[in-house]
């Protein structure tokens, strides 16, 4: 199947990100990083509810087991009470590089929160480099780092089986596996199982997995989502969301039945938006042929 791309709604986004399908409310949580905004949009009646953070930025948010959202914002972990808006920090993180800023975030099978941080953007996609790592929030709320030095963290996944754990490093334009005990959070054994052409597919962004443990890819510049099969290596499918909104961020699925896909997007950089601009839009794909598995939460 080729896939049929629809813009869902007209954001306005600065910096799009970090899509994540919670199951239990049958909404969609993402984030605008350069807002400090997180957003909960409910596609059954096209309302949105937005919490902005007294952070810089925020990477990326996700539910809590016990009520309420845990997000990795500017340098924190911290959790979120979505009532009222008030935070709570757990641990801060990165501080050796100031200007460096959480980017890109997921829970783990086990409900373990990792994420990931990046260099100060000169412009975008063009970082201060090898000032970013790969952070995780255990479910005792400490932090351990696991991956360092990154130039700018981004999609992470697991397969169904939850011994293989992948990672993309945006600008080495490669996607890692590890090998991955489920039960400490130990990555092993780095292997490179895909590179990317920067002039022809761009920069790859966030990232998500379907069940049949292929991987989806958001293109930064190019406004496409490329589909993977990691095990050989191989691109399966290349679907453009848009001529317009060419700076795709990151994918989810979601939706009862998980088969539709939520693509987020940054906005072109104009000081104001001319008609036909969906930059900074939340988009869907459908009629993709294929699920996703449901989304882990945080278990801290």
């Amino acid at each position: 199947m080729t896939g049929k791309v629809t813009i869902v709604r007209e954001f306005d986004c600065s910096l799009g990100e970090g899509p994540h399908w919670d199951d239990v409310s049958q909404t969609l949580l993402f984030v605008d990083i350069n807002k400090a905004a997180v957003h909960r949009w409910n596609p059954a009646n096209n309302q949105m509810k937005s919490i902005y953070l007294p952070d810089s930025t925020v990477g990326a948010v996700v539910p809590r087991e016990k009520g309420g959202l845990v997000i990795a914002a500017a340098h924190r972990f911290a959790f979120v009470d979505e009532e009222t808006g008030a935070t709570e920090t757990i641990k801060e993180a990165n501080l050796e590089f100031p200007q460096s800023r959480f980017n890109d975030g997921k829970c783990d099978p086990a409900g373990r929160f990792w994420a990931g941080t990046m260099g100060n953007e000169k412009e975008p996609g063009k970082p201060r480099r090898n000032e970013g790592a790969l952070y995780c929030l255990q479910k005792d709320k400490s932090v351990t780092k696991h991956v360092a030095p990154v130039d700018i963290s981004n999609g992470l996944s697991w397969t169904a089986d939850k011994t293989v754990m992948y990672y993309c490093d945006s600008l080495r334009f490669c996607i890692d596996a590890y090998d991955y005990n489920i039960a400490n959070g130990e990555m092993t054994n780095q292997r490179v199982v895909y590179k990317f052409n920067r002039e022809e597919e761009g920069v790859p962004d966030g990232h998500c997995i379907d069940a049949d443990d292929n991987i989806w890819v958001a293109m930064f510049f190019t406004g496409q989502v490329i589909k993977i099969d990691p095990r050989a290596g191989k691109k399966l499918q290349t679907i453009k969301v848009s001529d317009v909104a060419v700076k795709t961020t990151s994918v989810c699925f979601g939706g009862r039945n998980l088969d539709e896909m939520y693509v987020t997007s940054a906005r072109n950089p104009s000081v104001n938006k001319v008609d036909g601009d969906t930059s900074g839009g939340l988009f869907k794909i459908t009629e993709l042929g294929a699920k996703g598995l449901q989304a882990n939460i945080y278990e801290g």
